[in-house]
């Protein structure tokens, strides 16, 4: 089927920059994203309340806490005698840059940079 159809330039130059980042033709990229999109049907209201309906009950505090309980667990916190913090910042280091590269991936592929 052909379908001409008239984008804003917006839209258009997001749609190029998308197909670009993996090397698609635009209207490869116009077709993958309509089809994603009719692919995943909009559930209707009965569906929506039933799924609600069918939720896990959620956790319900006690009306009254004990104050001293809590203080006293959080001014003397458990020792951890085998944390390492130099390993732990390098780990954490290295999760971070994991992150960077998820976030740029994902913005080359959404046509933001």
């Amino acid at each position: 089927m052909t379908l001409t159809i008239l984008l804003p330039d917006e839209t258009q130059v997001k749609l190029e920059k998308r197909a670009k980042a993996i090397k698609w033709s635009v209207e490869k990229m116009a077709a993958h994203l309509l089809d994603d999109v009719l692919d995943d049907p909009t559930p209707t209201l009965e569906e929506v309340v039933a799924r609600t309906k069918n939720l896990p009950p959620t956790l319900i505090l006690p009306d009254k806490v004990d104050i001293r309980a809590w203080r006293e667990a959080l001014s003397d916190p458990p020792d951890a005698p085998d944390f390492d913090e130099e390993v732990w910042t390098r780990q954490w280091a290295a999760v971070e840059e994991e992150m960077r590269a998820i976030t740029k991936a994902n913005a080359i592929a959404e046509g933001l940079e």
